[in-house]
């Protein structure tokens, strides 16, 4: 019998909004898993995927990549519990990816954040994302102004939309993981629970369907989840929001809006859960649900950031 070896660590994606963290987790686990949205702050929480490695026959790793929230200037409770998850999560990773869009500027708050991340962490890794966009010669130069003001360990070069570049990025995180036994079951993709990411899915849903007119401070949570005979699932969900004024946007014209978004979120739901998914939405004003404590224990956050 041929002795296997194991690798297995810990890498965190981290960057400022809309960098594209949440596309690349889901392409390098090859399963979404975390929700995407051109909407800022849109990732609430740290998401960990798994992904499973065979660097040879003789030898395995598995990296656990953790989807982190935007890193920016908090101001209300919930922001200041976000950003507060990103820098804990530093101090507990192995590998650090720095990922950032060719087509953003390297303007000082982005600055302030690799300064600080370089503080915790000496051995950062560089994405740059997006390059299919940007023709080659401005590309060179943004990649040589960069590298010119930091001492990254690696710089890698991808599209986390279209795959390229994900590989040698996959494989080199695979080579530098310790050797550790596997955290998690080879079959196990995420730590996610299934509610939240149903819930996850429910809120993507919000935000791509209204995403000029709704607005950022909302949640979606899983009330219900009752698997019936057939195997079929109910779930019920209720979208809090904070303004009476909103309700209308979501429920639209004769419920139009929210019936969109429901059945948009059954169908990915059915994909992903590959089940018959009953899902049921419900609207309801809570002035203050971002500051209620159990809002933010249910998914890992600091109330007291």
């Amino acid at each position: 019998m041929v002795k296997i070896d194991f690798k297995s660590g810990f890498v965190n994606l981290v960057g400022i909004p809309n960098s594209g963290k949440s596309t690349l987790i889901n392409k390098l686990v090859g399963r979404k898993i975390s929700i995407v949205s051109h909407k800022v702050q849109t990732t609430r929480f740290c998401i960990r995927g798994i992904c499973n490695f065979h660097l040879s026959n003789k030898l395995k790793s598995q990296i656990i990549f953790v989807d982190t929230p935007g890193i920016f200037l908090p101001k209300r409770r919930l922001e200041k519990a976000m950003v507060r998850a990103v820098w804990s999560e530093l101090n507990l990773t192995d590998k650090v990816v720095f990922i950032h869009d060719v087509l953003k500027k390297l303007d000082k708050n982005t600055k302030e954040i690799i300064e600080k991340i370089f503080q915790i962490k000496s051995d950062v890794i560089l994405v740059l994302n997006k390059i299919d966009l940007l023709p080659k010669e401005i590309l060179l130069k943004k990649i040589s102004d960069i590298n010119n003001l930091y001492n990254f360990e690696e710089t890698f070069l991808i599209s986390a939309k279209n795959g390229s570049g994900c590989n040698k990025l996959l494989e080199y995180l695979a080579i530098k993981m310790p050797e550790h036994s596997f955290f998690y079951d080879e079959n196990t993709i995420s730590d996610l629970p299934k509610s939240i990411l149903a819930s996850e899915i429910t809120r993507e849903k919000l935000f791509k369907n209204l995403n000029q007119e709704l607005p950022y401070n909302l949640t979606v949570e899983t009330e219900k989840w009752v698997i019936n005979t057939d195997k079929s699932i109910n779930i019920q969900q209720t979208i809090y929001i904070n303004k009476q004024s909103y309700k209308p946007i979501i429920l639209g014209k004769q419920g139009q809006n929210i019936k969109r978004i429901g059945n948009l979120a059954r169908k990915e739901l059915e994909k992903l859960l590959d089940c018959k998914i009953h899902l049921f939405l419900y609207v309801k004003f809570k002035k203050n649900w971002m500051d209620d404590l159990s809002k933010y224990s249910s998914i890992g956050l600091n109330y007291n950031a």
